[in-house]
């Protein structure tokens, strides 16, 4: 299956949006210099080496669905709401309307680009999620 850069930064963009992460979240989580990361949320010059490094830094981020666009953005959680390696998961700093909206908006964007590649991904779910979160205000 080949991989394409520029869908692993619209998926990576997406998650990081969705958990609220900025450019100095993101350093100081990975380690990372901001062109690394910058590379990686725009799709050019990724090193498979580093991304790998960088996706360790993230409990909940399903890296089939990230590289490949298969499967769940989450790792599976139990009932608790902990990731399989028991972190919590995060909740909304913002504004719930405004950025359920823009997620929202990342989501159509991540939803066309998917279906003009003819990938068949896990969007119901995150669709489902974001009305989940919408109806929860």
């Amino acid at each position: 299956m080949a991989i394409d850069l520029q869908q692993i930064g619209k998926r990576f963009r997406f998650y990081t949006n969705l958990k609220e992460l900025e450019m100095e979240d993101l350093k100081s989580m990975t380690g990372s210099d901001e062109e690394t990361l910058s590379n990686i949320i725009h799709g050019r010059n990724i090193v498979m080496d580093e991304l790998v490094a960088i996706v360790k830094n993230f409990s909940d981020l399903n890296p089939q669905w990230l590289i490949y666009g298969e499967g769940s953005m989450f790792k599976p959680m139990d009932e608790d709401g902990h990731c399989q390696d028991g972190h919590h998961k995060g909740c909304l700093k913002k504004d719930k309307a405004a950025y359920l909206q823009q997620m929202k908006n990342m989501l159509i964007e991540l939803d066309a680009a998917e279906v003009a590649k003819g990938h068949k991904p896990d969007v119901d779910a995150l669709k489902a999620k974001l009305d989940e979160l919408r109806a929860a205000q």
